[in-house]
């Protein structure tokens, strides 16, 4: 069953309270754990994240793109607006792919709610793969930091 996503609001979303201001920021992927590990059995949750805001006690609000597991199944959500602690940064490996203006950003949701995959068997590293080929064709990442990410995640197309 391959679908075009509809979007939808992802659980414990905050982005009514914290919303987008549109100024220009610096956009992450960050990969599960630090660096890949040897047995190719063992996949790597990826998604893509920028920060909407700092709150205290070193909390901030990331606009996170992702293609979601719930178990043995995956779904895209947005807006998916979250309160993590940043302290994720250090226990993840997180590459920088630039600082991307509003109209950008925009760009880069549309192209992931436009990536088709199937509900039961496509993995974050495959629809991410597919997000990050879109994001070079549209020149919004260059083709070598696109490779750099396929080797260090790494990425998987099928």
């Amino acid at each position: 069953m391959t679908n075009t996503p509809l979007p939808t609001r992802g659980p414990g979303d905050v982005s009514v309270e914290y919303g987008d201001d549109r100024s220009d920021k610096e956009v992450f992927l960050q990969a599960t754990g630090l660096q890949k590990d040897p047995d190719p059995n063992k996949p790597r949750h990826v998604l893509i994240y920028w920060v909407n805001a700092t709150l205290s006690g070193g909390i901030e609000i990331w606009d996170i793109t992702q293609l979601e597991p719930y178990g043995h199944w995956h779904q895209y959500h947005y807006p998916n607006t979250l309160k993590v602690d940043s302290i994720e940064r250090t226990r993840n490996q997180t590459i920088s792919l630039g600082v991307f203006t509003s109209e950008q950003r925009e760009q880069l949701l549309e192209f992931a709610a436009d990536v088709e995959y199937n509900e039961l068997s496509t993995e974050s590293r495959v629809w991410m793969h597919k997000l990050l080929a879109k994001m070079v064709e549209e020149k919004l990442i260059s083709l070598c930091l696109f490779k750099i990410i396929r080797e260090m995640v790494p990425l998987r197309s099928t």
